[in-house]
């Protein structure tokens, strides 16, 4: 009966042990900010465009690979968008709305890191105002490739992140033109920390 008492406890001492570890080694969280867009490329430098604030949240896992080094997911919804007047003169801002999945790798400094991953996106809204008209965009890509680099800081759960994100994909049909993202982000752990 001792012994088995004494397996017992072994036991649950290391299924707790284990699970103390496993929660310090991931971690799940919000993250929501802001983001300013605009197209770059040959065809959006030869017409007038300026950039676009938007918003962007979502969740993020972050799986720690020892003290130095995580990999992370996201899932973000992020609006983008742009302003311009075409050649005739006429202002038009386009508005559109992604799905956001980035797989970054990070390095850590102390609570300072770095990273950077691709990233896709798949649009889930687009329109079109132009001179009192709006409609849906109907040439625009409907998934995108991009990478992101940026740095974060974290304190305990909390954190905050500034990153760019530059369009390998153009945004839209038979355009070379794709977006590039400044975005601030704020982060809030709500499962494990670093």
């Amino acid at each position: 009966m001792t012994r088995r008492l004494r397996v017992s406890a072994l036991a649950l001492s290391l299924c707790a042990f284990s699970g103390t570890t496993a929660s310090a080694q991931f971690a799940l969280g919000l993250t929501g900010g802001v983001n300013s867009a605009t197209l770059t490329g040959s065809d959006a430098s030869s017409i007038d465009v300026s950039s676009k604030t938007g918003g962007a949240g979502g969740a993020y896992a972050n799986i720690y690979l020892g003290k130095r080094f995580s990999v992370e997911g996201q899932l973000l919804f992020q609006g983008q968008g742009f302003q311009g007047v075409d050649s005739v003169s006429a202002s038009y801002s386009v508005a559109q709305g992604y799905i956001v999945f980035p797989a970054l790798l990070k390095v850590y400094f102390g609570k300072l890191n770095i990273f950077a991953g691709p990233a896709v996106s798949w649009e889930v809204s687009c329109s079109v105002d132009s001179n009192n008209t709006s409609g849906d965009c109907n040439s625009s890509a409907s998934s995108l490739w991009s990478g992101i680099a940026g740095l974060g800081i974290q304190f305990g759960r909390l954190g905050a992140e500034a990153h760019y994100q530059s369009g390998f994909s153009d945004t839209f049909d038979n355009v070379n033109a794709s977006y590039g993202v400044w975005s601030l982000m704020f982060r809030l752990a709500i499962l494990g920390s670093r």
